[in-house]
């Protein structure tokens, strides 16, 4: 650590969005910078709820990140070429998040006289901002706003939190076996860029296109190897967007506020629901504001929804939502069905 000048940040207010970009649903995010502000590398990743939100990190593959921080920082700048991909996008509509028109309400600096907390603006405000935008503007949601930062399970690749890049597992028949990346492999580069991290390696991912191919460096027994995986259109669509903290406001945008879970095998056979076939409890119905559109609907906690805005296959909340919100645009009203005591009703719900 004495090899660092380290600086923390507890508030989005001022951040410079030019520079710092990252998956703005972290709860714990370090960017690794020279002073002339070149990105050497990105930690912190998260792909659960508050139990599991230390599940991709350790402090000992914090540690390997590190270290290898070091030695491209020793190999600087003759090395700058490589860290290119690693570097921010400079389309950026507005500075810093308080210039944003729907944050304009706060300050640069926190109100430590007054409501600190009221003050702040959270990083995941950043993109719940940026979709709340383009909503009211009256457009559809792309997908990289809907599906941010993907981990590399969605390709069948588990990393090993306790390095900084080591394959921990490879799914059978997914798209890393399918391309022969092996358990114990390094990843070395990924799309030409070099990578320190599992946040490293979802940062190629969040910028990569929709389909192509996804060619990996990797290290094993200490030999290089190439690994290409062939993507297809959807290689990122069962990315599970439930746990994150901006999809609270997507749900008050595509699902009237309600919050979704889906059923257990007992309880779709229990009430007559076929598999691949839509099943969703309503685990929680929001009570006030623009969050309760579903409640004045008629909906109620505990109702299983089985057809959604005309889909009726089998899918988690996250599909569900990046379905709707990626088609159908604000103002729409969508007809759902759902079971409540075993009864079949329907209801009618306008989107936001």
């Amino acid at each position: 650590m004495r090899q660092f000048v380290g600086v923390r940040v507890i508030q989005a207010n001022a951040m410079d969005l030019s520079l710092f970009q990252f998956d703005y649903d972290m709860s714990f995010a370090v960017h690794f910078l020279n002073a002339d502000r070149t990105v050497y590398a990105r930690y912190g990743s998260r792909r659960g709820n508050e139990e599991e939100a230390d599940d991709e990190m350790s402090l000992e593959g914090l540690a390997e990140t590190m270290n290898g921080v070091l030695a491209f920082h020793a190999a600087y700048p003759a090395n700058k070429g490589t860290l290119v991909g690693k570097q921010p996008k400079v389309d950026v509509s507005f500075p810093v998040p308080e210039k944003h028109p729907l944050l304009k309400k706060y300050k640069s600096k926190l109100d430590y006289e007054g409501k600190v907390a009221g003050s702040c603006i959270h990083c995941h405000q950043i993109r719940d901002t940026s979709r709340r935008a383009l909503r009211d503007s009256g457009d559809i949601l792309p997908h990289k706003l809907l599906t941010p930062y993907p981990m590399p399970s969605v390709l069948g690749i588990e990393m090993d939190p306790k390095t900084a890049a080591t394959v921990r597992e490879v799914a059978p028949k997914s798209l890393a076996a399918k391309a022969g990346l092996a358990v114990g492999d390094v990843v070395v580069q990924m799309c030409n860029q070099p990578i320190l991290s599992l946040a490293d390696m979802q940062w190629v991912l969040h910028h990569t296109s929709k389909a192509g191919a996804l060619t990996l460096k990797v290290s094993r027994g200490g030999a290089a190897k190439d690994v290409i995986l062939t993507l297809a259109e959807d290689w990122d669509q069962i990315s599970d967007i439930g746990w994150r903290v901006s999809t609270w406001d997507l749900r008050r945008m595509g699902l009237g506020g309600m919050r979704l879970v889906e059923l257990s095998q007992g309880e779709r056979k229990s009430l007559g629901i076929m598999a691949g076939k839509l099943g969703l409890r309503a685990k929680n119905v929001g009570q006030y504001g623009d969050h309760a559109v579903a409640k004045k609907a008629g909906m109620k906690i505990g109702d299983v929804i089985t057809s959604f805005a005309g889909l009726d296959d089998a899918m988690s909340e996250g599909a569900l939502l990046k379905a709707v919100l990626g088609k159908c645009r604000r103002g729409e009203k969508i007809l759902l069905t759902y079971l409540r005591d075993g009864k079949e009703k329907t209801a009618e719900i306008r989107l936001q």
